[in-house]
């Protein structure tokens, strides 16, 4: 094998590989269990590369080497691998043992297939002198659908992860996905013979730098948008901002202060979650302060907003823990800024009337002693 050549034609690859090495170590917005699950995706591009080139090498034989079926069925066995690690990138946290076995079932069971093809005929198998056979009609297409079975799979996960997200952010995350699987689909139907581990390493890289971008505007604790977020999105006076919410956590300090800030943290994740289940589907919501979150609305009227803090106050009810609501509609000619600040004065107002409420209920409760 000419190594130089094999150098030559990967060495965009190698590149991305080493670039994606570099900006993992010193990535300050992602977890180290991220960071570990891209070393395993980087580690399984190269292994893949390897088996590739190994395959073409066991073609130059005059026989049929033991080694070219195995490296057939592993190529087949890799790529969902792959798909499934890229998967837990956006998962927010380690799936369950019983989910991933259920994930895992269809390479389960069609690994063994491979393995035993070259013996069973059933996928493909090689002949002397050392020529590819297919195997039966249905199952020597099973590479191809288990492929297609898991990028399906990977396609629905990730926008699920990012269908809470604005509209353009869930499409770039779609277009970084379905192009290079597009172009996977065109290499296979051309028959061109070509390996397109190239083509995924580039969709891996961006990828990786998208959901990276992505967890840099993302408070880590409540995985709502972050105050640097809200600050680039307010700039944005053509957006669609009808409506400002501006909300307030009460007796965050007194929580960290007696119970520590584990405690504060697990109200800090309720509250939020609240809001993520009843802010209504055109809400944005952002954590801008310790105790602090704004919710801007696009395209809502103040009816459905008016109902939406309702739902949220109602959410509020059912836990521990007491948060302000204020909220304000944008004026024509309003800049957003100025809409959260009018959202601000009526969630201190709402603030200053539960303090009140709750000093009555306490000294009520001191008499009732």
């Amino acid at each position: 094998m000419d190594f130089l050549a094999i150098l030559a034609d990967n060495f965009v690859l190698l590149y991305e590989l080493a670039a994606l090495l570099i900006v993992l170590g010193i990535s300050a917005h992602i977890s180290e269990r991220m960071k570990r699950l891209t070393r395993a995706v980087i580690i399984l591009i190269v292994a893949e590369t390897v088996m590739f080139y190994t395959e073409q090498w066991t073609q130059t034989f005059d026989h049929v080497s033991i080694l070219r079926p195995l490296m057939t069925a592993s190529i087949y066995s890799i790529y969902p691998v792959i798909l499934i690690v890229l998967m837990q990138l956006t998962s927010t946290k380690t799936m369950s043992r019983k989910r991933l076995l259920l994930i895992l079932v269809p390479e389960i069971v069609s690994v063994p297939l491979f393995y035993t093809s070259q013996w069973t005929h059933l996928i493909f198998y090689y002949v002397e002198p050392n020529s590819y056979q297919g195997g039966g009609k249905v199952l020597a297409s099973l590479p191809y659908f288990l492929l297609g079975f898991y990028a399906l799979l990977f396609i629905i996960h990730t926008y699920i992860y990012f269908r809470q997200n604005m509209k353009r952010v869930l499409l770039s995350a779609m277009f970084i996905m379905l192009v290079p699987l597009t172009g996977m689909i065109v290499y296979l139907i051309a028959e061109t013979g070509k390996d397109y581990t190239g083509l995924l390493t580039s969709a891996v890289v961006l990828y990786y730098l998208f959901v990276y971008i992505h967890m840099a505007k993302i408070d880590p604790l409540t995985k709502l948008f972050n105050r640097q977020s809200i600050y680039k999105d307010i700039q944005d006076e053509n957006k669609a901002v009808t409506g400002a919410v501006s909300a307030d956590m009460n007796d965050l300090k007194y929580l960290n202060d007696t119970f520590g800030h584990e405690k504060g943290d697990e109200a800090l994740m309720a509250v939020a979650s609240v809001m993520k289940e009843r802010c209504g589907k055109n809400g944005i919501i952002y954590r801008v302060g310790g105790d602090e979150f704004v919710i801007l609305y696009l395209n809502s009227s103040v009816q459905e907003i008016a109902d939406s803090v309702k739902a949220m106050q109602e959410g509020m009810a059912k836990t521990d823990y007491v948060c302000a609501f204020g909220y304000a509609m944008r004026k024509p000619g309003q800049s957003i800024s100025d809409t959260i600040r009018d959202s601000d004065r009526f969630m201190y107002e709402n603030k200053a009337v539960l303090k009140a409420a709750k000093k009555e209920s306490e000294a009520g409760e001191q008499a009732a002693e």
